[in-house]
């Protein structure tokens, strides 16, 4: 593949982060599994009556989705494209009309179980990612950190990735600020 910032490179070729970036990967992880454990302790409760609609949870479920694509096209060396929030998206809407049509309600059982359902694996996967990551000082991008973790237990080399989002630009910072310099 093309070695720019949105393909995989080779092993090798993108530089582990340092402890900055390793504690906000931590940080990330955390927040994400917390999301998770919200979603999942509620489930019971948000089931019977819907999803809250409040600013919160719709910015939560528009960067879920924004999220799916390169969770999954990062994370399992795939290049779906758009195939994941198309697939989503077709049955969250459908769920919605559904929903609807069968108790009368927007935001129904259906819509609410579709949602949890999706944003659990996102945020999930995400923040097992971020806290691997962090651990195991996952070159690139997070979502590199399950085939890191595999590549270090089978012997096999795995492709990276640099972080499409503001790590990489993070990981950059902060090797110049605290690389040692030779003159």
């Amino acid at each position: 593949m093309k070695d720019d910032k949105r393909s995989f490179v080779e092993p090798g070729s993108i530089e582990p982060p340092g402890p900055v970036g390793r504690l906000v990967r931590l940080v990330l992880g955390l927040i994400c599994l917390d999301l998770v454990r919200q979603i999942i302790d509620d489930i019971p409760g948000m089931i019977e009556r819907g999803w809250p609609v409040n600013p919160v949870s719709i910015c939560t479920i528009f960067l879920g989705f924004y999220l799916l694509k390169p969770v999954t096209n990062i994370g399992f060396t795939v290049n779906l494209k758009y195939l994941p929030q198309l697939l989503v998206g077709a049955v969250s809407v459908a769920a919605l009309v559904i929903g609807w049509l069968v108790e009368g309600v927007l935001f129904g059982q259906m819509f609410t179980a579709s949602l949890m359902l999706w944003m659990t694996y996102v945020f999930g996967h995400l923040g097992i990612s971020f806290v691997l990551a962090a651990l195991l000082k996952t070159p690139g991008c997070e979502m590199r950190s399950i085939p890191h973790l595999w590549s270090k237990l089978s012997g096999r080399k795995s492709p990276e990735h640099h972080c499409p989002g503001p790590l990489t630009p993070l990981d950059n910072w902060e090797r110049r600020k605290f690389s040692k310099r030779t003159t």
